[in-house]
């Protein structure tokens, strides 16, 4: 099995190689903005064929090197006005992506179709929000002894944005990531939960226990870390 890897290894370094488009440039603009409307200056921002990490045969596969190194299409600097602008080479999809320090997930996925003859992508305007680590911990102060399900859902920061026909539309295809069901109170310990998300956003988490009685909590997260317990 070991050497059977190494052999599929060639295949997945050549696949990965960017297939550019022959001397075609496109040009990326958009003002970069938080919640709030305010500029936010001096941020990275960068096109890139692929995300940090791809999906081989159904697991989650590393990439051998950092985006900015082999899959970088373009790259800008937002200014003070959060203004940014670059040309960019052209190799069917790509994402864009936003990196500072409290904007660190924060991605846009665009199709080739969206640059059009003009080869141009536009985004008057892009709303970043920042990130945060929600605990969530189920205490058991009833003594209850049969077992729970719980769902959260809550806006994932493994969820990009999608720019389809004009406009920015949450990816409709991440329901994996923002729907998320485990269990608890089957082995000591097992209520704790640590959730990364988006902010400011909503989670609600909906539990339920083996005799089909159901409750709903609804947290506003609005800070970088927040913990909340849920006594049962």
């Amino acid at each position: 099995m070991k050497n059977l890897f190494f052999l599929f290894l060639p295949v997945l370094l050549f696949s990965c190689e960017a297939r550019l488009e022959n001397d075609v440039r496109a040009l990326f603009k958009t003002r970069v903005v938080d919640v709030s409307g305010n500029p936010i200056a001096n941020m990275k921002v960068t096109a890139t064929t692929f995300r940090t990490s791809r999906f081989v045969l159904g697991q989650e596969f590393s990439k051998f090197s950092t985006a900015d190194e082999d899959f970088l299409l373009g790259k800008g600097i937002t200014n003070t006005n959060g203004d940014v602008e670059f040309m960019m080479l052209v190799d069917g999809g790509f994402f864009i992506n936003f990196n500072s320090e409290n904007y660190r997930a924060n991605k846009i996925g665009v199709s080739r179709q969206e640059l059009n003859n003009d080869l141009l992508l536009d985004i008057p305007e892009t709303v970043l929000k920042e990130t945060a680590l929600v605990e969530i911990d189920f205490l058991n102060t009833s003594g209850a002894t049969e077992e729970y399900d719980v769902a959260f859902d809550f806006e994932s920061i493994d969820c990009g944005l999608i720019y389809r026909n004009d406009m920015l539309a949450q990816d409709e295809e991440c329901l994996y990531y923002t729907n998320w069901s485990r269990g608890f109170n089957r082995t000591i310990d097992d209520g704790s939960f640590a959730l990364n998300v988006f902010y400011p956003s909503v989670i609600d988490v909906v539990y339920t226990n083996t005799l089909g009685n159901e409750s709903i909590r609804t947290f506003t997260i609005t800070s970088p870390l927040e913990r909340y317990e849920i006594p049962y």
